[in-house]
C-alpha cells in the first residue's frame, strides 16, 4: 500500500494571526496585576511588549504565560484573524488528494478553540496534533512529531511561522521526503537543507 502525501501545517501566526488576542489577553493581565499591586517589573514591562508588538517576548515568565494564552487563545478566540491566502492554498491542495494535519505547540488543553477555529474557515483537515504537556520546546516537540510523520507518509510539506523551528527540525531530523516552507502571511517561502 502507497504512504500518502502531507502538508503539516501550525496554527498560530500560520493559519491564524493571534496577535489582536495575544495583545487584548496581554491589556487584561496588565490591568489585573496592576490593580492587585503587583511588583514585577519584568513582568509589567514583558506585557508592555506584548501590547505593543502583538507578541510574547523570549523569556515571558512562565507563570503568568499560560494564563495569557489561555485568555487569548479562549476568551479572545474571535480576534484570531485568519490568513486567508493560505487557507485557500490548503484547501484547494486537499482537494488535489493531499491530508491535512495541523501541528502547534499550543497545547492539548486548547483544542476544541483550534478545531472550532479549523472547522470555521472550512479546513478539511486528517487530524489535529497538540502536544499533551509542555515539557520540551516546541522546537524539540515539533521535530519529533515530525519524525514520527515521516514513518507514516511518504512526503511531508511543513508550513511554519519561525524560521528557528523549520531549521531545528533540518538539522536535527535528516529526512529527505520533508519540505519546508516559512510562511509569512499570504508568502511562502523555500528553505532548503
Amino acid at each position: 500500500m502507497e504512504k500518502l502525501s502531507a502538508l503539516v501545517s501550525d496554527f498560530d501566526d500560520t493559519l491564524f494571526f493571534n496577535r489582536p488576542a495575544l495583545i487584548s489577553a496581554a491589556k487584561d493581565l496588565y490591568e489585573k496585576l496592576l490593580k492587585g499591586k503587583e511588583e514585577d517589573y519584568k513582568i509589567l514591562n514583558d506585557l508592555e511588549i506584548t501590547i505593543g508588538e502583538g507578541k510574547v517576548p523570549k523569556g515571558f515568565d512562565k507563570k503568568w504565560k499560560n494564563e495569557l494564552y489561555t485568555s487569548a487563545y479562549v476568551k479572545y478566540r474571535d480576534k484570531l484573524l485568519p490568513n486567508l491566502p493560505f487557507i485557500n492554498y490548503l484547501k484547494e491542495s486537499v482537494k488535489q488528494g493531499n491530508e491535512l494535519i495541523i501541528l502547534s505547540a499550543r497545547g492539548e488543553e486548547f483544542r476544541e478553540q483550534t478545531e472550532e477555529m479549523l472547522n470555521k474557515y472550512g479546513l478539511n483537515y486528517s487530524s489535529v496534533i497538540l502536544p499533551a504537556n509542555h515539557e520540551l520546546k516546541d522546537e524539540e516537540w515539533k521535530m519529533l512529531e515530525v519524525k514520527k510523520l515521516s514513518e507514516t507518509y511518504n512526503h511531508i510539506v511543513l508550513f511554519e511561522d519561525k524560521e528557528e523551528n523549520i531549521h531545528h527540525i533540518i538539522n536535527n531530523l535528516k529526512s529527505e521526503n520533508v519540505e519546508f516552507y516559512l510562511v509569512d502571511h499570504s508568502i511562502l517561502t523555500y528553505i532548503t537543507h
